[in-house]
């Protein structure tokens, strides 16, 4: 039997259970040794760098569990998108660019990077959210967002109104399923960088739901995934040449 322990990345939590949180101070990594004389004839000593030795696994014929799927799995996503494309033989009347950036955590370095080389008229931006389900998340403030329920799109400020309204019609019109998120000042994804480069670029975010954020044992739901390539595998197929994402 395969089963998983996981804790969530983001902690909401009513009373005094601190002894629960994992801090630096009260985690430990079991060696199998009784000793430090053991431990140092193992070669391990302080300053070392450890990393899990764990596969890819499909848990329950229903989620992908693994390690740093956030956002590989987003990667992965975009190049489905893109083999669709080709293999389709989808003539798309724009040029698409289908790139995976890095540094999202240490200020949208890539993105931005990527943003001023391309110099895009619409970016559609994939990423991971946290499934609000998990345990010890609170739904009231971080919104309701599940597992197996689609991907979810994101109200922001940086969310151009008149792409996210094409990306929902398309969902509409497809049968995909979706959720809805929304965030008062930024999305914390590559988006705000796309959105405020180049004098503004029409942006939108699509969201994977993903369990166990930022921890060793990250879980997201198979029909999610590919729900998320669906959607804008079609979406780009909605977007004519010279688009006009104006208001008014």
């Amino acid at each position: 039997m395969k089963g998983i322990f996981g804790w969530p990345a983001i902690h909401t939590r009513q009373g005094d259970d601190s002894n629960l949180v994992p801090k630096v101070d009260n985690i430990f990594v079991d060696v199998g040794a009784k000793t430090k004389e053991e431990v140092l004839q193992m070669g391990i000593h302080v300053g070392c760098v450890i990393t899990y030795e764990d596969e890819v696994m499909i848990l329950n014929d229903t989620y992908y569990v693994g390690r740093a799927l956030d956002n590989r799995i987003g990667g992965f996503c975009i190049a489905e998108v893109a083999r669709l494309i080709r293999e389709n033989h989808i003539d798309l009347p724009f040029s698409l660019y289908v790139v995976n950036s890095v540094q999202e955590e240490v200020g949208l370095r890539g993105a931005e990077m990527i943003a001023q080389t391309i110099k895009p008229h619409v970016a559609i931006v994939t990423d991971v959210t946290h499934d609000t389900n998990t345990p010890l998340l609170n739904k009231k403030k971080l919104g309701d967002v599940k597992c197996g329920e689609g991907p979810s799109v994101t109200y922001a400020p940086a969310v151009h109104n008149k792409l996210l309204d094409l990306i929902i019609a398309t969902a509409e019109e497809h049968s995909i399923p979706f959720q809805r998120e929304a965030a008062s000042r930024r999305t914390g994804t590559d988006t705000d960088a796309f959105a405020y480069s180049n004098g503004g670029v029409p942006s939108a975010l699509i969201s994977l739901p993903l369990r166990y954020m930022h921890t060793t044992v990250e879980m997201a739901h198979q029909e999610d995934v590919n729900n998320v390539i669906l959607l804008i595998y079609e979406t780009l197929q909605k977007i004519s040449a010279g688009h006009n994402f104006k208001y008014f």
